[in-house]
C-alpha cells in the first residue's frame, strides 16, 4: 500500500495544485465581473425642489431627468425658470455628483451645483467650489477639466476651501486665472 501512495502521491498533488490554480483564477475573474457591475452602478444626491429628496443609485449613463424622475418629480415650488436657463436635464450624471433643483424665491438657487458641460452659466449664477463637480468648474474661466480635477482632489485632500482665495493653493491656479473667476464661484 505505500508503493502506491507514493506511486500516486505527485499526480495528486499535481491534480490538487491545478485545481487551486483553476480555483483561484475563476475566483479571480468573478471577482473582476463583480467590480464591473459595480462600475455599473452610480451613486447621486439629488436635493433641493424635488418631492423626495436623497441619494439614489442609477445606472451608468442616466441623465438629469432620471435623477429627478427618481427623486418624485419637481415639486410646485420648483423655480421652472431658473431650471430652464441652467440645467442640461439631459446631461448625463456623474458618479458622486449632486443634482440640486432651485426653489423660487431660495436664496441658494443662486448656486449652482450641478451643470453640464455644455451648459452656458447666467451670470449672475455662482459655482460653489465646495461642492460643484468637475463639469461645473470647467465651466469657470480659464479652469479646464485638469484644473477642475484639481480642485475635486484638492477638496477631497485638504476638506474643502475656507475662503475663495484658497483656490489659488490649487496647482497651476495663478492670481491672475483666479482673478478672472472670482466674482463667479463662492463657497
Amino acid at each position: 500500500m505505500s508503493k502506491l501512495l507514493n506511486k500516486l502521491a505527485l499526480p495528486i498533488g499535481i491534480v490538487l495544485l491545478a485545481g487551486l490554480v483553476v480555483g483561484a483564477y475563476f475566483l479571480n475573474r468573478a471577482s473582476a465581473g463583480q467590480q464591473l457591475a459595480d462600475d455599473k452602478q452610480i451613486t447621486i444626491d439629488v436635493a433641493g425642489a424635488v418631492n423626495n429628496p436623497g441619494v439614489y443609485q442609477f445606472d451608468n449613463g442616466a441623465i438629469i431627468e432620471d435623477a429627478v424622475v427618481k427623486a418624485g418629480g419637481l415639486t410646485e415650488n420648483a423655480d421652472t425658470e431658473l431650471i430652464a436657463l441652467t440645467i442640461n436635464r439631459a446631461a448625463l450624471l456623474a458618479n458622486n455628483g449632486k443634482v440640486y433643483i432651485p426653489s423660487q424665491g431660495n436664496p441658494g438657487s443662486s448656486i449652482l451645483s450641478t451643470i453640464s458641460p455644455a451648459n452656458t452659466v447666467p451670470a449672475n449664477l455662482l459655482i460653489n467650489i465646495n461642492t460643484a463637480n468637475a463639469a461645473s468648474l470647467d465651466t469657470l474661466p480659464g479652469i479646464g477639466p485638469v484644473y477642475a480635477g484639481r480642485i475635486v482632489d484638492y477638496r477631497q485632500q485638504h476638506g474643502g476651501f475656507k475662503k475663495k482665495e484658497d483656490l489659488m493653493k490649487v496647482s497651476g491656479i495663478s492670481a491672475s486665472t483666479y482673478g478672472k473667476l472670482k466674482d463667479k464661484i463662492t463657497i
